[in-house]
Parts: structure tokens; sequence; C-alpha cells
């Protein structure tokens, strides 16, 4: 496939696009993907440290409106957006594994039909 050819997509939803295309949606996707998942931690260990400073931050700047979290609402507040936050790093990697290239999917449909043929051979036998 070609640079210049547009992206098509198989029956299976996978999308079909040239080599230089695929290596920077795998690239970029998984750096996303990490660094979200990675965050979201933090986000998980701010929910359970009184001493951390992203939730020291937090609280600090909500204190500026007038009103201070109880520990509880902070904890669950802080517990949903890490687990939000690992789903979207998560949905990030399967939306990059929707790619492909044109030589992956011809590889793929050479080995159903090899599966295939050894297969019908098995079952003569």
């Amino acid at each position: 496939m070609s640079s210049d050819t547009p992206p098509r997509r198989t029956s299976d939803g996978s999308v079909v696009v040239p080599m230089r295309v695929y290596k920077g949606i795998t690239v970029f996707s998984t750096l996303v993907a990490t660094g979200l998942v990675v965050f979201g931690f933090f986000m998980f260990d701010a929910a359970t440290r009184l001493d951390n400073p992203i939730r020291e931050a937090a609280v600090w700047t909500v204190g500026l409106t007038g009103w201070t979290p109880s520990v509880g609402a902070t904890n669950v507040a802080f517990g949903l957006l890490g687990i939000g936050i690992i789903v979207l790093g998560a949905g990030s990697y399967v939306l990059g594994t929707r790619f492909k290239t044109a030589e992956m999917i011809d590889s793929e449909r050479k080995r159903d039909t090899d599966h295939e043929d050894s297969q019908e051979t098995y079952d003569d036998g």
C-alpha cells in the first residue's frame, strides 16, 4: 500500500493504512496509553495518602472557593478519577490495535488458508 492510498476498512473492523502511518499510530497510542495508566495510578495514590502533593494541590485549589471537601469525598473523587483515566488509557491502546498494514492482512489470509488446508488433510487422513 503506497502512502497516497487512502485507508480502508476490512470485514473485521480493522483499518488498513500505510506502514508509516501504522508505526506512528502504534507508537503514539502505546505512549498515550502508558502515560494515562501511570497517571491513573498516581490518582489512586492521591486517593489513599493524605500527604500526596497532587491531592494537597487539588484540596488547596478547591479551598480557594471557600468550600473544603471532606476526606471521604476526596478519596472517592480521586479513586474514580484514577479508574476513569486508566479506562481511557486502555481505550487508547485498543483503538491503536485496530490499525493494520496491507502486509499484515495478506499474511493473516495466507495463514488462515494454510490452516484450512491442513485441517482438510487431517480430516481426510
